[in-house]
């Protein structure tokens, strides 16, 4: 069934965004014109049709979302930032394996946001990505999920943990045994400070992101692709939506996991 209403807002970019824009509080038209950057004779019209439809509402020369416009702006807001997402990088969420993230932040990923997408140049190739490293050693509070094992893993905890950064690890049963098995002295360690704590994720049928990492400042998501590996290609985002939406998915799976007190 054909529905008027929809062509009339997601139809025109320009009605699209002046709805968006008035989310924000009520603008004038030079306003509107200096954010969505358009002419005032391409605008104009597209204003007409909103009020005559009362999606917004004039008083004097200022316009306003009306009760009917704020409910549906509220409600088309996350979808067109969850579009927004998805088709900043479409071939990277493509080959991605999304189902390793619970369903609750899933509908919640349009907080991810403006994202940059980074990975290893050939000068790092076999090395932690420099730009991980640094931010999250930049920190004054980390938490972070890696579920797979890079031989530098256990010097970075152990000189983050060194820092007095306040830190909460979780890795998985194959991590856990190359560090009992190669770095049974570094883990323990990084045990033994008190602003550490490791948590143990022991459940083998549930599958999880590659890396999930979030400090104060930045948030990283590292996601295996379809065929299980990881090309260590991150997402990076330092807005605090971004970084609520790590660490409310690091929650999510510390929940499950166990405390780990020694190897």
């Amino acid at each position: 069934m054909k529905s008027w209403l929809l062509d009339l807002i997601f139809l025109s970019d320009k009605r699209t965004e002046f709805l968006l824009l008035l989310k924000e509080g009520p603008k004038s038209v030079d306003e509107a014109l200096e954010k969505i950057e358009v002419r005032r004779t391409s605008l104009l019209p597209q204003i007409k049709k909103l009020k005559e439809q009362n999606l917004i509402v004039q008083e004097e020369n200022k316009y306003s979302l009306s009760l009917q416009g704020k409910i549906i702006v509220e409600k088309i807001h996350p979808l067109l930032n969850t579009i927004r997402v998805f088709e900043k990088d479409t071939e990277f969420w493509m080959r991605r394996k999304l189902d390793t993230i619970p369903s609750p932040l899933l509908n919640r990923i349009e907080e991810i946001g403006d994202y940059r997408l980074i990975e290893p140049d050939l000068g790092h190739a076999f090395e932690l990505i420099p730009e991980f490293v640094e931010n999250i050693s930049n920190s004054n509070r980390a938490v972070m999920f890696f579920s797979f094992f890079h031989p530098q893993i256990p010097e970075f905890f152990l000189n983050l943990a060194k820092k007095d950064i306040e830190l909460s690890l979780i890795i998985n049963k194959p991590v856990l045994e190359r560090l009992e098995k190669d770095f049974q002295d570094e883990t323990a360690q990084i045990l033994e400070k008190e602003n550490t704590s490791i948590f143990l994720f022991n459940d083998e049928e549930i599958e999880t992101p590659a890396v999930i990492a979030a400090s104060d400042k930045v948030m990283f998501l590292g996601l295996f692709d379809r065929n299980s590996r990881f090309d260590r290609q991150y997402i990076i985002n330092s807005k605090p939506e971004a970084l609520q939406w790590g660490k409310d998915l690091f929650s999510y799976y510390a929940k499950i996991s166990g405390k780990l007190e020694n190897i």
